[in-house]
């Protein structure tokens, strides 16, 4: 339990003496204390009293020396301050250097599937792709920190209307590299991308399909594969740029061949017949409409395999407690009826489906956004953004805000090497103590007594880091990492430059205090996946 919780405990304890049932809200004055509480002035309607009167009367029924409370003060109008035993902060630095790199883990022990990138592979990575893995690849690392057994998966979209005109564009682009007077399709893909799958398969093939129509079967099935199989492994090289792995590469047309949409169809209730097309009972719901599932033709909406895959997620590996997915915001219209058919498949989707859609990435520079269209060609790829700033800005800058809000990256701030860039100060700050633990020659000694105000600030943000594990765990906000490593980095050079460590009286404790810091930097750092420099 950090020093916050046995507080709220403590005066916990005193309102159930007096039958008293309130929420307790703590803050971290600057002057007043380590915790304070308003909870007297909350209860002033209730009792009818003075909170002055009422903060007396919970304080009688606090049992200090129980919580490690040093003393409490009650200020007007009504506040009760806090001050902690100084031997709370010496025990949690020692536990953080006990427990090292295993600080803040938890045992929550569910088995749970995220699915995120997905990119259609009809081209590279582009930014907002790069900003869906940043968010799905930390999330899968804090809750795997949690406690439970995460499967990453990216799931192909290898079939469909989508990866026939992939095609055709790839297809178009090879027969215009021999001059053939042929002009791209209507909507077609048209990016320098496609030119260059058009290149790899010139090649290694060379003229093969000049004189080919692409109404023949084995030839648009040939453009197909080739297609999917050059982007796909374009896709993968990105990924490792951003240090990205996945447990699984599912594949759409795999859920035609194993049968898995037969399957999920015929335990999905609600499906009716109209018109000659299969459809989805979704308006009782809460969605707009119903929707079709099998088209008059016989053909699948994409509707219907994207049920069969969430269905088949649920099955694998045994059996999994929970799926999330990151989309992009360009889907938010999509969760509703997902949700619905989840559960007319059976799950809980409420509690047991989570959908988090990331929002749209402007890249800046001097504070102008550099524009981009897809459709157009123009395109920032996720590989341009790394080659530009590096893996550990991208990691660290797509996470920087809540994936629900629109992202500026700052590209001339991403690259500087000062403190005005987060990053660069949050892996400075670990270099920094890495440094003093080698020039202090640090051996892991305990600390035994602490009580430098600037230490203890430094010390009361390194104990929330449970606290930020458990709640990520539940909310998966992981924005929250970043803000606290920015917070932690900045508690931690102001107390490198105001308090004395080497040859200081209170040197080996002060130096487990730098430890303490290093590590739980070193956790939260590999968790968002930006590196560790022992040196800058």
């Amino acid at each position: 339990m950090n020093t916050k919780d046995q507080i709220i405990s403590a005066i916990k304890q005193a309102l159930n003496k007096l039958s008293i049932d309130k929420q307790i809200i703590l803050t971290e004055p600057k002057n007043f204390g380590d915790y304070s509480t308003n909870i007297a002035l909350t209860l002033k309607n209730q009792l009818n009293k003075n909170p002055l009167e009422i903060a007396n009367l919970i304080v009688t029924h606090i049992d200090k020396e129980k919580y490690f409370i040093e003393k409490i003060e009650i200020a007007k109008p009504g506040f009760i301050n806090f001050f902690v035993k100084n031997n709370i902060f010496v025990e949690q630095v020692n536990e953080i250097n006990e427990k090292g790199l295993d600080y803040g883990k938890l045992n929550q022990n569910q088995k749970i599937n995220i699915e995120f990138v997905s990119v259609n592979p009809t081209g590279f990575l582009h930014l907002g792709h790069a900003r869906g893995a940043a968010v799905g690849a930390t999330l899968a690392n804090v809750l795997e920190f949690a406690g439970n057994k995460v499967f990453k998966e990216y799931y192909i979209n290898d079939a469909g209307n989508q990866i026939d005109l992939l095609a055709i564009s790839v297809f178009t682009r090879y027969l215009q590299h021999f001059k053939k007077d042929v002009k791209m399709p209507e909507n077609s893909y048209i990016g320098q991308d496609i030119v260059w799958v058009a290149h790899v398969i010139i090649e290694k093939y060379r003229d093969k399909f000049v004189s080919s129509s692409f109404e023949n079967e084995e030839v648009r099935n040939f453009f197909k594969n080739a297609s999917v199989f050059i982007l796909m492994n374009q896709i993968k090289k990105d990924l490792k740029l951003l240090g990205i792995e996945f447990d699984k590469f599912a594949s759409e047309k795999l859920l035609y061949k194993e049968n898995k949409i037969q399957q999920a169809l015929s335990k999905l209730k609600g499906t009716y017949e109209k018109d000659g097309a299969l459809w989805l009972k979704t308006s009782d719901f809460g969605d707009d409409k119903d929707r079709v599932l099998i088209k008059k033709d016989g053909s699948y909406t994409y509707f219907l395999p994207d049920i069969a895959y969430h269905n088949q997620k649920f099955l694998d590996n045994g059996g999994v407690d929970k799926l999330i997915d990151v989309w992009g915001a360009d889907h938010i219209g999509y969760i509703k009826r997902m949700e619905i058919a989840l559960s007319q498949l059976g799950y809980d989707s409420k509690n047991d489906f989570k959908v988090l859609t990331c929002q749209i990435v402007r890249l800046m520079k001097d504070g102008q956004e550099l524009k981009m269209s897809k459709r157009k060609g123009i395109t920032f790829t996720a590989r341009e953004l790394v080659h530009l700033v590096g893996k550990d800005a991208v990691r660290f800058f797509m996470i920087d805000r809540s994936e629900n809000s629109g992202l500026d990256f700052d590209v001339e701030i991403a690259k500087e090497n000062s403190q005005k860039n987060p990053v660069f100060m949050v892996q400075y700050a670990y270099a920094r103590a890495n440094q003093l633990l080698n020039k202090g020659k640090y051996l892991n000694q305990k600390a035994s007594k602490i009580s430098e105000a600037l230490a203890i600030k430094l010390i009361n943000v390194l104990k929330d880091f449970p606290e930020l594990i458990k709640k990520i765990s539940v909310n998966y906000k992981i924005n929250l990492i970043s803000e606290y490593l920015i917070k932690l980095a900045k508690e931690f050079n102001s107390f490198y430059s105001n308090v004395k460590i080497i040859n200081s009286k209170n040197e080996t404790s002060l130096l487990a205090l730098v430890k303490a810091t290093k590590t739980v930097l070193e956790i939260a750092m590999k968790l968002i996946g930006v590196s560790t420099p022992e040196r800058m």
